[in-house]
């Protein structure tokens, strides 16, 4: 076990995924707006969900696809972080369990639903990103009971790897049993 960070620049990343996603989106709605045969109004939609739609209509093709290449990079970037490791290990949430609700993106403005999202889920963004297969475990628990999740992250392709560090884990900490006090 080697405390080792990614080495890949995360501003970066985001930035290229911004235009490739939101050009996707508008042409994952136009397909929608098709086959329901008219434009959605404002208030028909979610407010993230309307901002991303105006958003994505800006991009312009040339924006999309330079922001696919330079993805394609920076995921390389990630991909080579596993040259030399098998699994990549963190938290699944970057601060403790959010209250339900604290993520609303029906009554926040879509910068705060981003800006929560990315407080709380710091550690998952870069392997969305490349591909890569995840899981998470119920390793821990807080003080109260609730499960604490741990990220195991392996190479492309490579579930197996995963699929067996979760058994050996299981057999030796299970969590099928375990309960929160509130749910008793």
């Amino acid at each position: 076990v080697v405390e080792q960070g990614l080495g890949i620049d995360y501003r970066a990343l985001y930035a290229a995924r911004g235009p490739v996603s939101g050009a996707n989106f508008a042409a994952g709605m136009a397909r929608l707006i098709e086959e329901v045969g008219r434009e959605p109004e404002p208030d028909e939609l979610e407010p993230l969900t309307w901002v991303s739609l105006k958003g994505g209509r800006k991009v312009t093709g040339e924006m999309a696809l330079r922001s696919l290449q330079e993805l394609r990079m920076l995921n390389r970037a990630t991909l080579a972080a596993f040259r030399d490791r098998d699994v990549h290990l963190t938290p699944v949430l970057g601060t403790p369990v959010p209250e339900i609700g604290f993520i609303d993106p029906v009554n926040l403005e879509p910068k705060e639903v981003n800006r929560r999202q990315g407080q709380v889920f710091p550690f998952t963004p870069p392997f969305n990103f490349s591909g890569q297969p995840s899981l998470s475990l119920p390793l821990e628990t807080t003080a109260d009971g609730l499960p604490v999740g741990m990220m195991f992250t392996a190479r492309y392709a490579d579930e197996a790897t995963l699929f067996r560090l979760a058994g050996q884990l299981e057999r030796e900490a299970p969590w099928a049993g375990r309960r929160p006090g509130l749910w008793a």
